[in-house]
């Protein structure tokens, strides 16, 4: 009841604030300032207290509450109860209003030091209103009876929690969720400053101290999405890292935004022109967080998704789309109202420059974001146009991403030979020589090896021509100052990334291999041998495979194992990390002894008079053996015996009458089977006799190859993986790290500048 009443609490006190920060906007009183902060910071307080304690409730096992009895259980380890803090809608909603409000705390100190807090805070606190209201209507504090009333009643208390999703069992639930909502939260500020800046009538400073923010955006956000990649291949088991799975790509799309309005905003402090570009830019890196949440949200992709949250009821389904056309037309009419009077500033540079290299760098970005948007937003559309939801094709955004890939890493490398408003044209080419041709002797050495699709021939070029030419400039950067060496440390990052993308996803090796019991076979060059499985839980089983390569031995132990949770079964992968690849072992099956019998068994329907073949075997049914006395056993509810004659051919072998029976007592039947050649057992698996017309009479029988079922539990049991090789895997995750790295040092060095050109303006 308390958390529900903060909640109501900290929406009063936010919009006091943003009203008091409108009135101080409009009428510059101090006094009232200080009232709109006062009120901010009781808001952010509340929201810490209202998040604390679902924490505590969580943490206590209230299982009273819908929300907690939905994803927690007594059973989860401490990080894991934890985690469910944000496992569903109520609790992420929860999550993203408050690293939204905590950030609106140092953007609140931030902003009035650089003189945009009335203009900034106003437009950030009612992002942290609409958030407020999405938590007021879907509340994670709601009673189990008061979400089935007339089902429980009031005051049950239920024993124990549902649970957690297995899936989401993993060490990376209680971190990447967090990293991936900071850097969500720290996409409105950009926003915030973008409509600052049209109500200040500020249209060029404004970038200065929003650009750190812009910068922090992308790096949490880019990080977040490479962990939720890293999560997919060490976990989900379906042996990659990126499926273009729409809720994947909507979280890709905001990070395309604030990368090109990195870029354009540096054209704009060098010349002055992309005003409206970078205004736009810089409100589309909210706007598309919103979208984001509405695909991920609001249901629409729940049948073409593997990560999409089911539907959320109709208020928080349009009140998210009331969200996206509130930020949208504020935006939009204030970007018209202004449009007139911002400065139209020429552009002086030529082609042989960084701002125009700059430009058709992020033109290429903001593409290949509508690309993907629009075959994100594919289920929607073909609803729309023809009633019925369809995802378009994996090979849809290889086709549209991968050339603009390619132009990419070629613009990444030009963009750093180039100087400011123009180059000497001589001075250019001359330095295009050198990773030139470095380029051109990688790209031709690896498709002497191994690349034959000219496209992938192209993007090696490219990648390399990154790599090869900031490189080149960044080596001078860094001998000179290296606080400028951002940009180029991050641009060798994403070249090394394209490299590991080419060589894991295109270059790599699959096998399905049956592994029999410690029989060692041989797959992809590396010998397998299962030693057995031993049990992690009630539920999940880790099976061993030893791996030998050149007289090493590893050891991986892939899970499997049926989900109660999800009703099926459920696969983790194991990878082993070597130099220069990996080895991944997928599970697929376990065919124990039980599931010999299961394979060796084949069963017949048959009435009266049919005939069965299995093998060489002719199988037919005479008749049910049920004799008068029996029958008169069955009315006295005596113990009874019911047989069915079968008669079995087999070529060059005497017919032989066989009659398997079933002995009913107390309401149990007991097989009674019999055996054929001491290799077949026949059993009747069920039976229909019609006392009326004994030619309708039914039965099923069973026969079980019996040599087959010993071969296999001689042998033992046997596991089938995918075993795969993924060369060079590890340049994806190091040319991760090194493109962060670059985004880091470009964050301090902004920052500073912000606050130098602060302190030169007082």
């Amino acid at each position: 009841m308390i958390g529900a009443l903060l909640v109501k609490i900290a929406f009063v006190t936010c919009l006091i604030s943003i009203l008091a920060y409108i009135q101080h906007l409009r009428k510059g009183e101090e006094n009232v300032l200080k009232i709109a902060r006062w009120f901010y910071h009781s808001t952010v307080i509340t929201i810490l207290l209202f998040s604390a304690t679902l924490l505590y409730l969580i943490l206590t096992h209230q299982f009273q509450y819908t929300y907690i009895w939905s994803y927690s259980s007594r059973e989860l380890p401490t990080p894991l109860l934890i985690s469910t803090f944000y496992a569903g809608q109520e609790g992420s909603f929860t999550l993203w209003l408050l690293y939204t409000s905590i950030i609106g705390v140092f953007l609140l100190r931030y902003s009035s030091r650089k003189g945009y807090e009335s203009e900034v805070m106003p437009a950030f606190g009612l992002i942290v209103q609409m958030l407020l209201l999405l938590i007021v209507v879907k509340s994670p504090f709601t009673f189990v009876w008061e979400t089935w009333p007339g089902e429980v009643q009031a005051g049950f208390v239920p024993a124990n929690g549902r649970g957690l999703n297995p899936l989401l069992q993993n060490y990376w639930m209680v971190i990447h969720p967090q990293v991936l909502f900071a850097g969500f939260s720290a996409m409105g500020v950009p926003y915030a400053y973008a409509i600052a800046a049209l109500i200040k009538r500020d249209y060029k400073n404004w970038i200065r101290p929003a650009t750190p923010w812009i910068v922090f955006g992308a790096l949490m956000l880019g990080i977040g999405i490479i962990m939720g990649g890293y999560w997919a291949y060490e976990t989900l088991g379906w042996g990659g890292y990126w499926a273009w799975d729409p809720v994947e790509n909507s979280s890709l799309v905001p990070w395309l935004f604030s990368v090109a309005s990195i870029h354009t905003i540096l054209s704009q402090r060098k010349s002055g022109a992309f005003i409206r570009t970078n205004l736009v830019l810089g409100m589309l890196c909210f706007l598309t967080v919103l979208y984001s949440t509405f695909l991920t949200r609001s249901g629409v992709l729940g049948d073409t998704s593997v990560h999409s949250f089911v539907d959320p009821g109709m208020w928080v389904y349009w009140l998210m789309i009331g969200m996206l056309v509130l930020f949208s037309s504020i935006g939009l009419v204030l970007l018209m109202l202004r449009m007139k009077e911002m400065p139209k500033v020429p552009v002086l540079h030529d082609y042989y420059s960084r701002e125009f290299a700059l430009f058709l760098g992020s033109a290429t970005l903001v593409v290949i974001a509508v690309f993907i948007t629009v075959g994100t937003s594919s289920p929607i559309i073909t609803e729309i146009l023809q009633g019925k939801k369809s995802a378009v094709e994996i090979g849809f955004y290889s086709k549209t991403v991968l050339p603009l890939g390619i132009l990419i890493g070629i613009l990444t490398g030009i963009a750093q030979l180039l100087w400011w408003t123009k180059s000497d044209k001589r001075e250019f080419f001359s330095s295009l020589l050198l990773p030139t041709v470095l380029s051109l002797a990688t790209t031709a050495l690896l498709v002497s090896l191994k690349v034959h699709d000219l496209r992938l021939a192209l993007f090696i070029f490219g990648s390399s021509f990154a790599l090869f030419s900031n490189i080149q400039v960044g080596s001078r950067i860094v001998k000179g100052n290296p606080k400028y060496a951002g940009g180029a440390i991050a641009h060798v990052g994403l070249a090394v990334m394209f490299f590991g993308f080419v060589s894991s996803s295109e270059y790599d090796s699959k096998q399905t291999v049956s592994l029999t019991q410690n029989e060692p076979v041989e797959a992809l060059g590396y010998t397998l041998t299962y030693k057995g499985y031993k049990s992690l839980d009630e539920e999940k089983y880790a099976f061993q495979v030893k791996v030998e390569k050149d007289g090493k031995e590893y050891h991986a132990a892939p899970i499997m194992y049926y989900s109660k949770f999800n009703e099926g079964l459920m696969r983790n992968p194991d990878v082993i990390n070597l130099k220069t690849k990996d080895f991944y072992v997928a599970p697929l099956s376990l065919e124990s002894a039980s599931d010999a019998e299961k394979k060796a068994t084949a069963t017949f329907h048959m009435k009266k008079g049919d005939t069965a073949t299995m093998g060489s075997m002719e199988i037919t049914f005479n008749e049910f053996d049920f004799p008068v006395m029996e029958k008169a056993a069955m009315l006295e509810g005596r113990k009874v015996t019911i047989g069915a004659k079968l008669t079995v051919k087999e070529y060059g072998k005497k017919p032989e009458e066989l009659k398997p029976s079933k002995v009913m007592e107390n309401g149990a039947a007991t097989d009674q089977p019999v055996r054929y050649q001491d290799r077949y057992e026949f059993t009747i698996a069920s039976m229909q006799p019609d006392r009326d017309n004994k030619d309708n009479s039914k039965v099923e029988i069973a026969v079980k190859d019996l040599m087959a079922v010993n071969e296999q539990k001689a042998k033992g049991d046997v596991l089938v993986v995918e075993a795969s090789v993924k060369p060079f895997i590890n340049l994806v995750w190091s040319g991760v790290i090194i493109l962060f790295l670059g985004l880091g040092v470009t964050i301090v060095r902004r920052a500073q500048e912000a606050r130098l050109k602060h302190e030169s303006a007082d």
